[in-house]
């Protein structure tokens, strides 16, 4: 498991089975294809890639760092149907090549995948 901190180094989410959890890892707010990430637009909203969360036009969201602590679990039935939902609703699943910045989106992490 890996989790995903804001600007401030606050835990914001996790990535777990190619999901994307909320901080408490009950609730599905995303899900990964390869290194592209989705929430519920339907569209790629970034890729992660140098243990750094990206959007498409370059700007950070997050920073991901392994979770030495976690013990894995399997995830539950609403956890699968949420993911299941998300990428059976996914239309565009291909990105331009992003080129990163070091600027911070003013929107979190969390509000990209709204």
């Amino acid at each position: 498991m890996y989790i995903i901190l804001n600007n401030e180094n606050e835990k914001v989410a996790h990535i777990q089975n190619m999901m994307i959890l909320d901080a408490t890892q009950t609730t599905v707010l995303g899900i990964l294809i390869g290194d592209c990430f989705f929430g519920h637009d339907k569209v790629v909203i970034g890729k992660i890639f140098n243990n750094t969360a990206y959007l498409v036009n370059g700007e950070m969201v997050g920073k991901i760092i392994q979770d030495t602590a976690y013990k894995n679990t399997a995830p539950n039935k609403g956890q699968m149907i949420a993911a299941w939902d998300l990428l059976a609703n996914i239309k565009e699943h291909t990105s331009t090549w992003i080129v990163e910045t070091k600027k911070w989106s003013k929107k979190s992490f969390l509000d990209h995948l709204a």
